[in-house]
């Protein structure tokens, strides 16, 4: 059985259980709040597997069911990569805006810049006549993008500036095996 140790609330391990739970994956989840810090860690201790970070855990997840979690191709790896690190930059805004001790202004200028981006690459592929970012069906870019999307209202960016953000979001809730996380909300 695989288990996932990561943090409930952290925005990285939430990417993991989504991808398990969309991908029909068993996946028992215990706390660790090391996660926060270092990303969340998937084992398996009947096949001898140990994934550390957000990049190792979704590959694996996409290797165990390939068919259901597509990993991106040659041609979209750049895309994958971007994605990686935007979550990563969000990860770290939305930790600092949650532990400071003084108001902080948490949608800055490099955040702003990561949702427009997003929302280009959403509306492209949109143009391009694709639903996701992976192409025809959801694929692990698409996982890894989502907690930034679905999460904004925690750095004070209102999507209503990014519809294609909004269709993503919604879409994405409503596929089959969509798990919630504290904070996501529902999008019009």
């Amino acid at each position: 059985m695989l288990t996932l140790h990561g943090w409930m609330i952290d925005e990285r391990s939430y990417a993991v259980r989504l991808a398990a739970s969309l991908a029909s994956v068993p996946l028992v989840m215990t706390t660790d709040r090391r996660a926060e810090t270092f990303g969340p860690t998937l084992t398996d201790e009947d096949e001898g597997v140990c994934c550390v970070g957000l990049y190792e855990c979704i590959q694996q997840l996409s290797r165990l069911c390939p068919g259901a979690l597509p990993w991106p191709g040659p041609d979209r790896i750049a895309q994958m990569h971007w994605a990686i690190e935007g979550l990563e930059a969000f990860s770290v805004a939305r930790r600092t805006a949650f532990a400071a001790t003084m108001p902080v202004r948490p949608e800055t200028e490099d955040m702003t810049c990561l949702y427009r981006e997003l929302e280009d690459h959403l509306a492209n592929t949109l143009l391009a006549g694709n639903k996701w970012l992976s192409g025809e069906r959801i694929g692990a870019i698409d996982i890894v993008v989502f907690p930034i999307a679905g999460l904004a209202r925690d750095l004070d960016i209102a999507l209503d500036l990014y519809p294609a953000l909004r269709r993503f979001v919604r879409e994405m809730r409503e596929q089959p095996g969509f798990v919630v996380m504290p904070g996501i909300p529902s999008c019009h």
